[in-house]
C-alpha cells in the first residue's frame, strides 16, 4: 500500500509542477497585458472587457459542473478498465451540453438589451460590447460544450500534455492582441483574440484525444440512463454549487459596475488582476487532487487505511498550495504600491491598498480549495454549500455594514466588504472539511498554516527598503522591485525550510542546492565534479 501511496503522491506532484510551471509562464503574460491594452483603449474600455466575463462566468454553470463529473468518473472508470463506461458518459455530456450552450448563447443575445442598460454601458460603446458579448461568451460556451476532450485527459492525468496545449493557446492569445490592439483595433482587438486563443484550445484538445485515448468513442447511440445520472447527480451538485462560487468570485465587480460605474469597475480589476492571476498558480494543486484522490479512492476498499491515505494527500497538497501562495502574496502584499508603479505607470488612487486586500483574500480563499477537490474526489460535493452558502450570509452582513461605514459606495468599501465575507466563510468551511476528513486543529496548524505564513515576515523585511524609497519612475521601481524580489526569493526558501521543514524537504533542498553547484559550477561543485570525472577516467 506504500507502494501504490507513494506513486499517487509522485504523479501528483509530478502533475502540480507542470501546472504551476504553465500558470507561472501565464501570470508573466498577464502581467505585461493590462499596461499595454490601457496605454491603447482607456480604463473604460478596459473595464468594459472585463465586465464582459461576468457574463461568461455565469454563462458556464450552463453546464460547468460536468466537468467536474468527467475528470472524477473518468479517473474512478479507466483505473478499473471500464472505457466503455467511460464513452457513455462522455457521450451523454458532450450531446447535453451542446444544445444546452447554444440555448444559453441565443438566450443572452435576445435579452442583451437589457443587459447592456443593467451594466450602464455608454451608448457610444454599446456596438463594441456586444461585439465583445458575441465573441467572448459564444467562444467561451462552445468550448464549454466540447470539453470533454479535455477533461478526458484531465481524468486520465495526462495533465502535461493539457498545459502545453494551453500555454500555446495563451501565447497565440497574447500576440493577436498586441498585433490588433496595437494596430488600432481598440477593444475589439481583445475579443478577437480570446475567440481565436479558444479556438486553439479546442482544436488541439479534440486531436490529442483522438490520438492518445485509442479506445475514445463518442457517439448519441451510447447515451444511457446510467450516464446521464451520474452527470445530473454528481454535476448537478457540483453546478449549483458553482453557480453561488461565481457569484462569490465575480460579486465585487458585479456590485461595481451598476452602483459605481465602469470606471471603478476597471479600478477594481486593476487592483484584482495581479493576486487573482497569481492564484492560479498555487490553485495548479487543488485542480490536480481530483483526479488523484478518485484514483487513489477507486483503489482502496473503504475503511481506516484508505481514510488516512486520503487525509495525507489533503495535507500534502494544502501544505504546499498554502506555502506557494504564501510565497507570492506575502510579495504582492507587502509591495503592493512599488509593483503598481511599474506595472501600470501611472497608479490610479486607491489601487494599491485594493490590491493588498485582495491578496490577502486571495491566500484565505486558495486554503478551501484542497479540501474542496478531496472531498469532491471522495464523491462529497455537497460539502462545498458549507462555504459557498456561509458565504453569502456574510455578505448579507458585511456589504450593508461597509454601505453604512462609507457612507456610499465605493471600491475600498465594496472590496473590504467581499474580502471580510470570504474570511469568515473560510475558516467556518475549513473547520468543516477537517472534522471530515478527520485532520486536527494542530497538525493542520502545523502542516499547513505555519508554512503560508512564514513568507509574510520575509517579504515585510524585504519590502522595506521599497516603502522608504517610494520609486515613482516606472524604470526605477521596476528595478527596486527586481532587487527586492530577488533579495526575497534568496531569503525564504533557508527561513521557511528551517521554522517549517520536515527532515525530507531538507534532504531534497540539499540536493537539489547540489545538482545546481555542480551545474552551473559555483560553491565548489565543478570542482567535485572533474574529480569524479577523473576517477571514472
Amino acid at each position: 500500500m506504500n507502494t501504490t501511496h507513494n506513486a499517487v503522491r509522485s504523479r501528483l506532484l509530478n502533475n502540480v509542477s507542470a501546472e504551476a510551471s504553465a500558470r507561472v509562464l501565464y501570470l508573466a503574460t498577464r502581467f505585461f497585458i493590462p499596461p499595454f491594452v490601457l496605454a491603447h483603449i482607456g480604463i473604460e474600455a478596459y473595464g468594459l472587457y472585463s465586465t464582459m466575463f461576468i457574463l461568461v462566468a455565469y454563462a458556464g454553470i450552463s453546464t460547468i459542473g460536468f466537468s467536474n463529473a468527467y475528470i472524477k468518473y473518468v479517473a474512478e472508470f479507466s483505473a478499473s478498465q471500464q472505457f466503455t463506461r467511460v464513452n457513455r458518459l462522455l457521450s451523454a455530456g458532450l450531446f447535453v451540453t451542446a444544445p444546452v450552450c447554444l440555448g444559453v448563447f441565443a438566450g443572452i443575445m435576445a435579452v442583451w438589451p437589457a443587459v447592456s442598460n443593467w451594466l450602464k454601458i455608454p451608448k457610444p460603446m454599446a456596438a463594441d460590447a456586444r461585439f465583445l458579448a458575441i465573441s467572448i461568451v459564444g467562444s467561451f460556451l462552445l468550448c464549454l460544450a466540447v470539453s470533454v476532450f479535455r477533461d478526458a485527459l484531465n481524468g486520465l492525468q495526462r495533465i502535461v500534455a493539457v498545459q502545453r496545449i494551453w500555454i500555446a493557446s495563451f501565447l497565440v492569445e497574447t500576440a493577436v492582441i498586441v498585433a490588433l490592439v496595437g494596430s488600432g483595433w481598440g477593444v475589439r482587438g481583445m475579443g478577437i483574440a480570446f475567440l481565436v486563443r479558444t479556438a486553439v484550445d479546442i482544436g488541439a484538445s479534440f486531436w490529442l484525444a483522438r490520438r492518445e485515448i485509442t479506445w475514445l468513442k463518442i457517439s448519441p447511440r451510447l447515451i444511457d440512463r446510467e450516464s446521464l445520472r451520474l452527470l445530473f447527480g454528481f454535476g448537478g451538485v457540483v453546478q449549483l454549487n458553482s453557480l453561488l462560487s461565481i457569484f462569490l468570485n465575480s460579486v465585487e465587480r458585479a456590485l461595481a459596475a451598476p452602483l459605481a460605474g465602469l470606471g471603478t469597475a476597471g479600478l477594481m480589476d486593476i487592483a484584482k488582476k495581479l493576486p487573482g492571476t497569481a492564484t492560479a498558480v498555487p490553485s495548479s494543486f487543488a485542480s490536480s487532487l481530483l483526479p488523484s484522490v478518485s484514483d487513489l479512492a477507486s483503489r482502496l476498499p473503504d475503511g481506516p487505511e484508505r481514510q488516512g491515505r486520503i487525509a495525507q494527500l489533503y495535507l500534502c497538497g494544502a501544505r504546499y498550495m498554502n506555502t506557494v501562495s504564501g510565497v507570492m502574496f506575502a510579495f504582492l502584499t507587502c509591495a503592493a504600491a512599488p509593483l503598481l508603479v511599474f506595472w501600470v505607470k501611472a497608479v490610479p488612487p486607491g489601487a494599491a491598498l485594493l490590491m493588498i486586500i485582495f491578496s490577502l483574500a486571495s491566500q484565505i480563499h486558495l486554503m478551501t480549495g484542497p479540501g474542496t477537490s478531496v472531498l469532491k474526489g471522495i464523491g462529497k460535493p455537497y460539502s462545498d454549500f458549507h462555504y459557498t452558502i456561509a458565504n453569502l450570509v456574510a455578505l448579507g452582513i458585511t456589504v450593508p455594514v461597509a454601505h453604512w461605514l462609507t457612507g456610499g459606495w465605493s471600491a475600498l468599501g465594496i472590496s473590504a466588504a467581499v474580502a471580510s465575507a470570504t474570511a469568515l466563510s473560510a475558516c467556518w468551511y475549513l473547520w468543516r472539511a477537517n472534522r471530515m476528513l478527520k485532520v486536527g486543529f494542530g497538525a493542520y496548524w502545523r502542516e499547513v498554516i505555519m508554512p503560508g505564513l512564514v513568507p509574510y515576515a520575509v517579504a515585510a523585511v524585504a519590502a522595506a527598503p521599497l516603502l522608504w524609497l517610494a520609486p515613482q519612475g516606472r524604470w526605477f521601481a521596476g528595478f527596486c522591485d527586481a532587487i527586492a524580489g530577488v533579495a526575497y526569493l534568496a531569503a525564504v526558501v533557508p527561513v521557511w525550510l528551517w521554522l517549517c521543514g520536515t527532515a525530507e524537504e531538507k534532504e531534497l533542498a540539499a540536493g537539489t542546492w547540489k545538482k545546481l553547484q555542480v551545474k552551473f559550477g559555483f560553491g565548489g561543485g565543478k570542482a567535485t565534479l572533474d574529480t569524479a570525472e577523473l576517477e571514472v577516467g
